[in-house]
């Protein structure tokens, strides 16, 4: 039987007097594409830093592809997950390319001139996300939306089999989340690759992903396919707020709208 990509299993972790994670567990298997939803202060982004091990947990274990995460020298564990930020800062002084090839210490030791193999990797990424043309241009010149998108190919390049994303469309405007949910869907589709991804877009991941995951209070609180997930019972037990619904003019799955005033009758129970 397949070991999963990741499993956690009642992880649970307390700091200044607030548990920020309680009792959760959790299981992605290889190839899923799994997102994460929930309030702020949820414990989400939490849980992700205890999966890439930079926040150790009080109790519970964590094991990337059947393995413990402690038993991986940090090498090691770049090569089975990598990592895209809620946004790059855009003081960084390296070009796009040299960029990349940072991400790909894993196997090289860091980007050098002999490493030739490197390079043709990184410029594929680029080439995948459209974004060649910017390979020798200075990170701080790029854009919010252009900078996303080449954390996205140094995660590409970083060729690990898991790719943890936080937000990743957070501070973009809707065109630019719409290049970035593209990217993201392809990759999981033509490449295999597993994602597992902490947003508020519910509507992008009901469309796209597996499973959605709902977070509150540091706790798991709903794990189900996005067809359960997406149901005004479901999203007020996770968000405690009020959810209205409708259908997609399109693909007939139920998305959510913006609350107003009237049409509480066509909310879609």
């Amino acid at each position: 039987m397949e070991q999963p990509a990741i499993r956690v299993e009642k992880l649970t972790l307390s700091r200044g007097g607030g548990r920020l994670l309680d009792d959760v567990s959790l299981t992605v298997g290889s190839g899923e594409r799994v997102a994460i939803v929930g309030p702020n202060g949820a414990g989400k982004t939490t849980l992700l830093k205890c999966l890439l091990g930079l926040q150790r947990p009080d109790a519970g274990k964590v094991e990337v592809f059947g393995q413990p995460i402690g038993r991986y020298g940090r090498r090691e564990l770049a090569r089975q997950l990598s990592y895209v930020p809620q946004l790059l800062e855009a003081s960084v002084p390296f070009t796009v390319l040299d960029f990349l090839m940072m991400g790909r210490y894993a196997h090289s030791g860091g980007f050098s001139n002999q490493d030739r193999e490197g390079y043709r990797i990184a410029r594929q990424a680029l080439e995948r996300i459209g974004m060649t043309r910017f390979a020798e241009r200075v990170i701080s010149t790029l854009s919010g939306g252009e900078r996303q998108k080449i954390c996205i190919a140094a995660a590409l390049a970083q060729q690990a089999p898991v790719m943890v994303l936080d937000e990743p469309s957070a501070h973009l405007d809707p065109r630019q989340r719409e290049e970035i949910h593209h990217i993201l869907c392809e990759i999981g589709r033509m490449d295999g690759i597993t994602i597992l991804v902490v947003t508020h877009d519910l509507n992008w991941v009901a469309m796209d992903y597996d499973r959605m995951v709902g977070m509150a209070a540091g706790a798991v609180v709903a794990d189900e396919s996005p067809e359960s997930f997406m149901s005004v019972e479901t999203l007020e037990r996770v968000f405690e707020t009020r959810f209205l619904m409708h259908d997609h003019p399109e693909t007939g799955r139920a998305i959510v709208i913006p609350p107003g005033q009237e049409g509480a009758s066509k909310v879609k129970s």
